[in-house]
């Protein structure tokens, strides 16, 4: 009897030790975390770089073992749903994240290109309470349209105002706005480019836009920084449809006004085409600033040589090799090893989301889309891929709503042709939060610029 009793003994005290034994071991969930990618996959070359970064990403997380999710006691795989909004239009941008928001039952989504689009099909998460990381879409209305963010400056009763306080809570935006375009490029024009070329009158700066979202935004909040810091700057302004294809007519009309300095507003497919139209056919020698959704390897193969001395405002270079972040360095090696293709600027930071994701859902416990939220509110970690005036990556809650305090710089363009390739280096603020040396070379006028006159 004692033999047996003592058999039983052993026998509950190896399955006591084998379940807790078993509860020490990391749990794969069957459940998996349905994450969208929102990117002009098949219609745009920064789509592609876009849906690479995110597969990059989520091979890294699930290679080390996923994402744990306390109230299931496991670690979770992502499972990458790629959304593809085409060109990013409106009419396009909204039936794909439609179709898997309720019927795919993502768990969040990260993305969003154009911001023409993503107004349109941010409305989509907002209806559903689905937390959305913009990663794209510059426009301040994004994350601004709600009573949070006081309706953008927008009347509530406007069609692109969203009264809708609790659903507006589920957008975030991880990237620049065109308020950080405008003051950039205004700021650097009237520091640096003023006392050289214009020392005794106002600077003449010229934008040519696109006329959508994306343009208009940056025109508007070119306007604001030069009115609200009363800067010696006068602005030529010019808009052009999207769908445009030759600009001499426009850079003409630019040419006649006299510019020290030309801002053009449009994505790295065209932008380059502006600008060899204007120095080579309308023969306007001055400086062309290319905004951040450039930081491309198509605007850096069409520009060529014609890039030579030319501007680039941007908010990450993943081209950089040495780079000023570590963590860029090592992007750039992991992208290139597993594409063999260059990276752009919109891939890295939607790299960069699906960590940020990763790191909500795990303090969240859950994949509860609230408890999310807010913890995607909470969010408070080290600066990655994209540079922020802290040093870390946190969703603003007032005015600028869930924004993040981004630090936005100056590049210029060389070409270095025995090596047939255009890079970029940094030429201005001088530092940036935790990173020395951060400017890398002064500004130099290009041989052949001719400064503007009233």
């Amino acid at each position: 009897m004692q033999k047996k009793l003592l058999a039983i003994v052993v026998v509950l005290i190896i399955a006591v030790s084998a379940v807790a034994a078993w509860q020490l071991v990391p749990q794969t969930s069957a459940r998996e975390i349905r994450i969208g990618l929102v990117a002009p996959i098949s219609g745009q070359p920064l789509g592609q770089d876009m849906s690479r970064a995110a597969q990059l990403a989520v091979d890294e997380i699930n290679a080390a073992g996923g994402i744990y999710v306390a109230a299931w006691g496991a670690y979770a795989p992502i499972k990458l749903i790629s959304i593809d909004t085409v060109d990013d239009s409106p009419g396009n941008a909204v039936t794909p994240v439609k179709r898997e928001v309720e019927s795919g039952n993502v768990d969040l989504l990260i993305g969003g290109y154009g911001s023409a689009g993503t107004l349109a099909n941010e409305v989509i998460a907002i209806d559903n309470k689905v937390p959305y990381i913009i990663t794209g879409a510059s426009n301040a209305l994004v994350t601004r349209r709600g009573p949070q963010g006081n309706y953008g400056g927008l009347s509530s009763t406007d069609s692109q105002a969203i009264t809708d306080a609790d659903g507006m809570s589920y957008i975030f935006h991880y990237c620049t706005v065109t308020y950080d375009y405008g003051k950039t490029v205004v700021d650097f024009c009237n520091e640096v480019m003023k006392p050289m070329v214009a020392p005794d009158r106002d600077f003449r700066l010229a934008i040519l836009y696109r006329n959508d979202a994306f343009g208009t935004g940056v025109e508007k909040a070119t306007k604001y920084w030069i009115e609200t810091e009363n800067l010696p700057i006068m602005l030529i302004e010019r808009a052009y449809d999207p769908k445009a294809t030759t600009y001499q007519t426009d850079i003409t009309a630019i040419a006649d006004n006299n510019p020290d300095a030309v801002l053009i507003v449009d994505n790295p497919d065209k932008t380059p085409t502006i600008i060899k139209q204007g120095l080579n056919d309308v023969g306007l020698k001055t400086v062309y600033f290319a905004v951040e959704n450039n930081q491309d390897p198509t605007f850096y193969s069409l520009l060529g040589s014609t890039g030579d001395k030319q501007m680039l405002e941007a908010k990450s270079d993943p081209f950089q090799n040495p780079s000023y972040l570590p963590a860029i360095q090592t992007y750039l090696m992991n992208f290139t090893e597993a594409y063999d293709v260059m990276p752009g600027v919109n891939g890295a930071v939607t790299y960069d989301a699906f960590f940020i994701a990763k790191d909500a859902i795990e303090r969240a416990g859950t994949l509860d889309k609230a408890a999310v939220r807010d913890a995607l509110e909470a969010t408070n970690l080290p600066q990655s891929l994209l540079i922020t005036k802290t040093g870390r990556i946190q969703f603003d809650t007032g005015i600028n709503y869930h924004e993040i305090n981004a630090l936005t710089f100056m590049e210029q363009l060389t070409w270095n042709a025995p090596m047939d390739t255009l890079r970029a280096q940094i030429v201005w603020p001088a530092t940036a939060p935790g990173i020395s040396n951060f400017k890398q070379t002064d500004f130099v006028l290009p041989d052949n610029y001719v400064a503007g006159h009233p």
